[in-house]
């Protein structure tokens, strides 16, 4: 071990961060033994004068160098190191045991014993010629260890650069879960024993099964306290402390809290004066804020990392990681999705939207039974049945089943929708995020213009007046309506595309749904770029409302852009196109019939765009997995050869190096949401012109599932693992394009359907006139009739299934059993004789029970 180095402070004014001087942490170590026992409240005094913190830089073996701010965690450091020297096989959890009194001692011993698995990962290149990013990663190392991390750096020779290893003790993590107000499970032993009868199954339950998230109704879950650590699941009283200190938190929850306090360290607390009265204020230093860092290459990246390798051969299943279960539950094909696991490992938002996938899925498989019944009967119709008048191909999906498919698919949705309700409160309820949003904290983002008392806290809050939002989003929404209008002209030019290859006869129609689907493609790729810097621009107060917006905006362009070309064909092609191409013979549609045009655009576009999908999510990653592979094989080596040179028992590259050759996770999961609203709005909207539909995109999706999970588990970098309670907009939209496939369906079916044409004429006759009246009023008694069966629908299926609501009550009431020694509620008694003559005596007189006293006389009340 080297000596301690204490780092040299700048002389130059303004450049390094001054912190207010704190007599006390904002965390203390308040029972050694874990008992319950309320934990005092910590004042934190903030001195008005600033000062320089330093850096104690402490030389370890293997170009690594542990950094410290504090002289007491330089002493627990020395005694950790003396305890290993003369243990040398003393393993992680006896170290802790040991120490157990000193709040960082966990954090310093895992530095000293090599640990593999750091909390987080920032990786910066050192240039001497660039002295101010080295002041700024200085400054931001200040703030990161004033917050209570302890960092770790180890220079990698072989890659060049550095890795600062954050590892974050675990009372700090006890108090970022409770700002955070993390819900987390009860100890069974701590609740009462609850005897239910299990729910009834009936002879559809092998179906019905697939629609419904089975729930632990008896659990307990709570927002965490410190004070009652030890009623929480996993820190009961066969835990050791050493096994509560190094397992208590999930690596993703631990990743979550890190990655808060990385991205809010730039917040520091001052101490101001306001009419003389001093005020403790959040302070924010914008140009340290970490993304700011990363951007202007301070930083090269900052990022979780995954707790081993995927591929584990050589261990039972429940000894693997999790990562590696993953890869055998997930990845390999064996049946339902490992929901619980996945959330485990990713978190509460993507493990959200694989369930939503999945159960999205299960609805699918009807609509595609719906679907196939549809085809079959065309066919059958075309070549059984057909007569000299019903040579049309388009007879195959436009045909008497037409109608009653519209229908079916319009009830479909609205019960796709509202179970997905019952369903994902289900899954919230279970995974403790019912409350999630009502508890979420401001974006570090965010920032304000004016200070406003807050009616709720009565303090003084940051506020962001509502005349600048309002501007903003003006700006926003013009900049949206010149994108919008971009696309417009796009799919004008289109419209006159027929004239250049009017001379292929049938083959135009394939050759202009083609050029859409490119210019679709190149369309949402300058947009998505355009969306993210707008959603930045309009100063979001939390992450839901950031999300929100930037999937609101996505969505309406991506509805212009894919949805466009076929309201070209539904509404004006058949009318205005031989207009414009002004040639005898030419009616405006294909094949005489605007509606196979349509069922050609839609195919193309919708299988154009799954295939474009797979091959960006799965053939491109893995080209460029292999390109990597190649390309480092003899790095590879040379780190070996190192690890094998030195002193470490290990000569396997470590998983932070691995991880950092990933690509980010960031956005993959709203671009996957994306792709699959885009697809319900093909199959919604237009669905009846392409029957098919259905069961082409359930196909997509059984591999999209398994080609997703791959992705995640070989090819990206750990996620964050970010809670959430639901779908967000994407459920907004969802019923938004439920209620608009009513009208869209109605009109395609009146006036492009050859069948409909057919039945009206041979009703009506064929008066234009006649026939323009029997389509409207098609399209109105289909709507109202659409419409009262939706609502009818959405009245009988609860959004909150009885036993959930019961389950909810019952766990708040447990929780307050549990953690605020609440008295339980007593049993009620049920007289059998409405006689009461027993609680009085002969004069009437009511007696009532002995009452033990709660004190004596001689007692202070």
């Amino acid at each position: 071990m080297g000596d301690n180095t204490t780092e040299g402070m700048s002389s130059s004014k303004g450049q390094d961060v001054k912190i207010a001087v704190s007599e006390e942490k904002s965390f203390k170590w308040t029972s050694p033994r874990f008992d319950n026992v309320k934990s005092k409240k910590v004042a934190l005094d903030y001195e008005d004068e600033l000062e320089k913190v330093q850096i104690i830089k402490i030389e370890l073996k293997d170009n690594r160098e542990l950094h410290l701010i504090d002289e007491q965690d330089v002493e627990v450091h020395n005694k950790i190191q003396n305890f290993i020297e003369e243990k040398p096989d003393a393993t992680l959890l006896e170290t802790v045991e040991q120490f157990q009194k000193y709040p960082t001692s966990d954090a310093i011993a895992k530095v000293l014993l090599e640990y593999e698995y750091p909390d987080y990962i920032l990786k910066y290149v050192d240039d001497d010629k660039k002295p101010k990013k080295r002041r700024k990663r200085e400054n931001f190392e200040r703030l990161l260890l004033r917050s209570g991390l302890i960092l770790e750096h180890e220079f990698d020779s072989i890659f060049e650069c550095t890795y600062i290893k954050v590892f974050a003790p675990f009372e700090l993590l006890c108090e970022q879960a409770r700002i955070i107000k993390l819900k987390m499970r009860l100890d069974p032993h701590y609740l009462p024993e609850i005897e239910l009868d299990p729910p009834a199954r009936n002879f559809f339950y092998p179906i019905t099964k697939y629609f419904r998230y089975e729930v632990n109704i008896t659990k307990g879950s709570a927002v965490f306290r410190r004070d009652r650590l030890r009623q929480f699941e996993g820190a009961g009283p066969e835990k050791s402390i050493g096994e509560i200190v190094l397992n208590f938190f999930p690596s993703s929850r631990r990743i979550l809290m890190v990655h808060r306090i990385i991205i809010t360290a730039n917040q520091i607390n001052r101490k101001i004066y306001d009419n003389e009265k001093p005020l403790i204020v959040k302070r924010t230093i914008k140009k340290l804020a970490i993304k700011n860092l990363v951007n202007n290459g301070t930083f090269m990246d900052f990022y979780p990392i995954h707790d081993g390798p995927p591929i584990v051969s050589d261990k039972p299943l429940e000894q693997m990681n999790l990562r590696a279960q993953l890869n055998v539950l997930w990845v390999q094909p064996r049946g339902r999705q490992p929901l619980d696991k996945i959330r485990l490992y990713f978190g509460e938002k993507l493990a959200l939207y694989f369930a939503w996938l999945g159960f999205y899925n299960t609805w699918l498989t009807v609509a595609s039974i719906a679907g196939i019944i549809v085809v079959i009967y065309g066919l059958l119709k075309y070549y059984v049945f057909k007569s000299e008048n019903e040579k049309d191909f388009s007879l195959i999906w436009d045909n008497a089943l037409t109608a009653p498919f519209a229908f079916f698919m319009a009830v479909w949705s609205t019960c796709f929708l509202e179970t997905w309700k019952q369903y994902n409160i289900s899954i919230a309820y279970d995974w403790d995020v019912l409350d999630y949003e009502k508890e979420e904290l401001p974006r570090p983002e965010f920032y304000g213009t004016v200070l406003k008392k807050s009616p709720i806290t009565l303090r003084q809050e940051i506020h962001f007046p509502y005349r600048e939002k309002v501007k903003k989003f003006l700006i926003s929404g013009v900049v949206v309506f010149i994108c919008v209008i971009i696309v417009i002209i796009s799919v004008t030019i289109l419209l006159l595309a027929p004239k250049l290859w009017i001379n292929l006869g049938e083959y135009s129609s394939w050759i202009t749904a083609s050029s859409n689907l490119v210019i679709i493609f190149l369309m949402a790729m300058l947009y998505s770029y355009v969306a993210d810097w707008l959603t930045s621009f309009e100063n979001h107060r939390t992450d839901t409302s950031y999300e929100d917006s930037m999937i609101l905006k996505s969505y309406f362009f991506d509805f212009v852009n894919c949805y466009t070309g076929i309201v070209y064909i539904l509404v004006f092609k058949e009318k205005f196109i031989k207009n414009i191409i002004n040639k005898q013979g030419i009616t405006g549609c294909d094949y005489n019939s605007c509606m196979t045009d349509l069922t050609i655009q839609l195919a193309i576009l919708f299988i154009g765009r799954q295939m474009f999908g797979q091959f960006n999510e799965i053939i491109w990653p893995w080209l460029r997995s292999v390109i990597y592979k190649r390309r480092i094989r003899e790095e590879s080596k040379k780190l070996v050869a190192m690890y094998k040179n030195s002193d470490k028992s290990r000569i396997e590259i470590p998983q932070w190096a691995k991880d950092d050759k990933l690509y980010s996770a960031y956005g993959y999961e709203r671009g996957e949401y994306e792709e699959m609203v885009v697809q319900f709005g093909f199959i919604s909207l237009f669905g009846i012109a392409f029957p098919l539909a259905p069961f082409f995109a359930l196909a997509n999706n059984v591999f999209e599932i398994r080609s997703d999970a791959f992705k995640y588990i070989f090819s990206l970098q750990r996620t964050i693992g970010t809670q959430a309670q639901d779908i967000g907009m994407w459920e907004h939209i969802l019923n938004f394009i439920s209620l608009l496939s009513v009208l869209t369906n109605a009109l395609i079916m009146a006036f492009h359907s050859t069948w409909m044409k057919n039945e009206f004429a041979r009703i009506y006759g064929e008066d234009e006139n006649k026939l323009l009246v029997a389509r409207l009023l098609f399209i109105l008694m289909f709507e109202n009739l659409v419409f009262l069966v939706k609502l009818i629908f959405t009245y009988m299926i609860s959004d909150v299934p009885k036993q959930i609501r019961l389950a909810m009550d019952r766990e708040e009431y447990l929780s307050k059993l549990a953690l605020e020694d609440e008295t339980p509620a007593l049993d009620e008694y049920l007289s059998q004789s409405p006689d009461d003559s027993s609680l009085f005596d002969d004069d009437g007189e009511l007696k009532l029970p002995k009452r033990r006293r709660a004190f004596t006389a001689e007692e202070d009340v």
